[in-house]
């Protein structure tokens, strides 16, 4: 008898979840089923059940039930059905960072399998509360960081693997975008940012939200980051955000390695990194022009193209070694849907962990969401100190 499909209530309809959208629908017809969407506001539940109805999209729905829509999370625990449904529905959640830790504890209290959007949490106290909480909880929390699954991304990590560029010496990312071009994150209703505009909601700005994206390609390709300094300001007063739109850091890595090409030449030092990002709100930025990633090595460099946040763009990795001296473009920098193809790729990894009911690789993917919010935090506090702060090692530690 063929498997079921996993039913999925997804709890946030923001603009993100639209891409989340694109990736289920490109999943093997089977694989999920849609059964019902949370978010207080009518508007948007009926945005994303206008896109899951569509013709692509359709195995993603019953076609003998209607998908059933609700205001909050405790409206859809008292409404829906959970012990009959076979099998149980697992929670993707997607809403404001303030919002994560008490709705992921919520669900998986009610022993639902629960997948969330980064960061895992704001605050260094609400990741080591739902690292704990999953070790005591029947459902599993995983969360849906896509950027290891971003194409380029992966095939720079084989490639180093490999040794096509020799030792990496260096790394640099660099994340910027205008609002002018954002399609990922979208606007509210009078054109601002809504609610990763505050401080307060958003526990920062630009590095905790966007720019997990580029730290966590960073610790794929380095390794474990040790400490950080850096600066953040608040450079683009037309945002209205209170947190930072600009940051710029160096990221001291691990003298211990994961991977032989991590491995520094003799009396070099540990390796460093360094870590950018910019937001425009609606300057024209000069996509094409910067990398996004650029890796050197003792035998060449690589680069993933900067070709802009939109479906167009997003993609394109070049290599430089002694057998392409001029380089070559083994993803060509035109190629469409670069970073949303990440997307596919991480619903895949969810999909195979709730098949097998694997709760290491589900714990995995927490204390890799919490290591990389340990950066950003670290990132904040030298911004304020003015000196290297160390990282929390989520990695590392049992206790945490």
């Amino acid at each position: 008898m063929p498997a079921q499909p996993r039913p999925l209530i997804i709890v946030g309809c923001g603009q993100i979840v639209t891409h989340h959208c694109s990736a289920l629908a490109a999943l093997p017809p089977g694989t999920f089923r849609v059964v019902a969407l949370v978010d207080p506001s009518p508007e948007r539940r009926h945005v994303i059940a206008a896109q899951l109805r569509e013709e692509a999209s359709s195995h993603l729905l019953d076609k003998e039930k209607p998908l059933a829509e609700h205001a909050s999370l405790d409206d859809v625990l008292r409404a829906e059905n959970m012990d009959d449904m076979c099998p149980k529905p697992a929670l993707f959640i997607s809403v404001p960072h303030d919002l994560h830790v008490p709705l992921a504890k919520h669900a998986l209290d009610a022993g639902l399998d629960v997948i969330m959007e980064k960061p895992l949490a704001p605050t260094l106290e609400g990741c080591r509360e739902l690292l704990q909480h999953t070790d005591q909880s029947t459902g599993m929390l995983i969360i849906s960081e896509q950027s290891p699954y971003w194409q380029e991304v992966a095939k720079a990590k084989e490639l180093l693997q490999a040794g096509a560029i020799g030792t990496l010496i260096s790394a640099a990312a660099y994340y910027y975008e205008s609002m002018r071009d954002n399609i990922t994150s979208g606007t509210d209703a009078a054109g601002g940012l809504g609610w990763r505009a505050s401080l307060e909601r958003a526990g920062g700005g630009i590095v905790i939200d966007g720019g997990l994206h580029w730290l966590r390609p960073l610790r794929e390709f380095c390794g474990e980051v040790e400490s950080v300094v850096g600066v953040c300001r608040n450079a683009e007063a037309g945002l209205g955000m209170e947190g930072e739109t600009l940051a710029h850091a160096l990221l001291k890595m691990s003298k211990s390695v994961s991977s032989s090409y991590q491995t520094q030449p003799a009396n070099s030092g540990q390796l460093v990194a360094t870590f950018s990002a910019n937001m425009m709100h609606t300057a024209p930025m000069a996509h094409g022009e910067c990398p996004y990633f650029r890796l050197t090595g003792t035998k060449g460099e690589m680069i993933i193209y900067g070709t802009g946040l939109n479906p167009d763009g997003g993609g394109g990795l070049k290599l430089y070694n002694e057998e392409h001296v001029g380089g070559i473009d083994l993803f060509p920098r035109d190629r469409q849907g670069g970073f949303f193809l990440g997307f596919r790729g991480v619903w895949e990894v969810v999909a195979g962990i709730l098949a097998e009911e694997d709760r290491t690789k589900a714990r995995d993917t927490v204390r890799n969401a919490a290591a990389d919010v340990g950066v950003a935090l670290a990132l904040y506090k030298s911004s304020e100190s003015g000196k290297w702060e160390d990282c929390e090692q989520f990695l590392n530690s049992e206790t945490s």
